[in-house]
């Protein structure tokens, strides 16, 4: 197994136990928050991968003093009033993240001078109008390229309201959330079910009291509120403890869950409902977790470390409703799909055709490459799956991809013979150590 694009199949049980990477959507706000409080924060458990230090970057252009020894990270905050104009375009790399969230945050400082957000190829063809739009009703004034970047944030009165997102999106929400913060205003967001509540979360942590809906709930269809008063406090420094990356654990998970014979423990993942749907889709599918160690982070994130077998895996199907909680495992989860007896179907996926590529479109051909029968529509996906069958060896290429690339990888160990694998140097965007990880499940097997 390698970075050079040739991946080997298993060739035995994988077995042990890792440490999740750091979430990545978490060490993003983690430094956002951070960089806007007042004093020295120090956040423990950050991911150190391109997207997040994209991230880092925009910050210390916009005056911020950050260090990054690993995954330890030390900002010295002076509030959203010290942010300065940047001499220079805002480089957010592939990162949609960093750039609608900084986008909504710079939108609502009282005052702030101005600053233009570009991004690589990927993420320049990613549509930005989902947050121009609302930002600038409620008096922002956010420009695009005809919905696309670069983004260019000037001097606005930004004065909150009400909103009624046409889709679940964290990254719309927070965008209005982090600009009603610094605003000092109410905002309020009405989404068509639940998407990841991070930002919510570390803000309460941090003080803001923020009203959710779904925050002490269970997986529920249906619509999804969060409001933010008009908050007139300020953000102190403080430690952050960033858990682990339920994402980038996901294919650990799903690889024990189809290599025969495999029992793998991930340790200290972020397990909070809005974003752990990968956890009820695999339960589905007939596969055993096992929770241990539950407890709540220092940024209000419940924490577990998860213990997942191999065993007879059988068709399942995900809702519309549960899209937004599982939304980055779809392409490893058709992978589980590939390897189960039955049909597997999934709704309401469409999103995923605005990704870093047509994610849909990757998916059902990467599980066409295996040997699969795969249907889709404009927002639907059905896989037959070949049950205990060897998937057939196949070439790909991930389009650089992260999350194509490294599901491509998780398929290939159950292939029947070496499969080439292109675009497997993306995987640095969210999970620098996928390789080393995998291969100490293989290795400690044979100790």
């Amino acid at each position: 197994m390698s970075r050079s694009g040739i991946v080997e199949p298993a060739g035995g049980p994988l077995s042990g136990s890792v440490r999740a990477p750091g979430d990545k959507s978490i060490s993003h706000r983690a430094v956002m928050l951070s960089s806007v409080s007042h004093g020295e924060s120090v956040i423990e458990g950050f991911l150190q991968a391109e997207d997040t230090l994209s991230t880092v970057g925009v910050f210390r252009a916009l005056g911020v003093p950050i260090e990054v020894e690993g995954s330890r990270v030390v900002v010295q905050g002076d509030g959203p009033g010290a942010l300065r104009a940047a001499a220079e375009a805002l480089d957010c790399g592939n990162s949609g993240t960093t750039m609608r969230l900084v986008t909504g945050l710079l939108a609502g400082v009282p005052g702030f001078g101005g600053a233009t957000l570009i991004g690589d190829a990927s993420l320049s063809r990613r549509p930005m109008g989902r947050i121009a739009e609302p930002l600038n009703d409620f008096g922002a004034r956010v420009l695009t390229d005809a919905g696309r970047p670069p983004i260019k944030v000037e001097a606005g009165d930004f004065k909150g309201g009400a909103y009624r997102s046409p889709v679940a999106s964290a990254q719309v929400k927070s965008a209005l959330l982090l600009a009603g913060l610094m605003a000092g205003v109410e905002v309020e967001i009405v989404e068509t079910s639940a998407s990841r509540d991070h930002t919510e979360s570390l803000l309460r942590a941090m003080g803001v009291p923020v009203a959710s809906s779904a925050h002490y709930g269970a997986e529920v269809a249906g619509e999804a509120r969060v409001s933010l008063p008009a908050w007139g406090g300020r953000l102190e420094g403080r430690v952050i403890e960033v858990p682990g990356d339920i994402s980038s654990a996901a294919f650990l998970m799903v690889a024990a869950a189809i290599v025969p014979g495999s029992a793998v423990e991930v340790r200290g993942c972020g397990v909070a409902w809005t974003r752990a749907g990968v956890l009820g889709a695999l339960e589905r599918a007939g596969v055993r977790v096992e929770r241990r160690g539950a407890r709540v982070s220092s940024g209000g994130e419940p924490t577990a470390d998860l213990r997942i077998a191999h065993g007879a895996l059988r068709g399942f199907e995900i809702e519309p409703h549960q899209v937004p909680s599982l939304i980055d495992e779809i392409p490893v989860l058709a992978v589980l799909a590939g390897r189960a007896r039955g049909r597997s179907v999934f709704r309401g996926v469409g999103e995923l055709r605005v990704k870093e590529s047509d994610r849909l479109a990757l998916t059902a051909g990467l599980l066409e490459a295996c040997g699969c029968a795969v249907e889709t529509g404009q927002d639907w996906l059905a896989i037959q799956g070949r049950g205990e069958e060897a998937f057939e060896r196949f070439e790909f290429d991930a389009a650089h991809d992260h999350r194509m690339a490294a599901a491509a990888t998780v398929a290939a160990l159950v292939a029947e013979g070496p499969c080439r694998v292109d675009g497997l140097e993306s995987l640095s965007i969210s999970y620098p150590e996928f390789f080393n990880d995998l291969k100490s499940l293989q290795r400690e097997e044979g100790e």
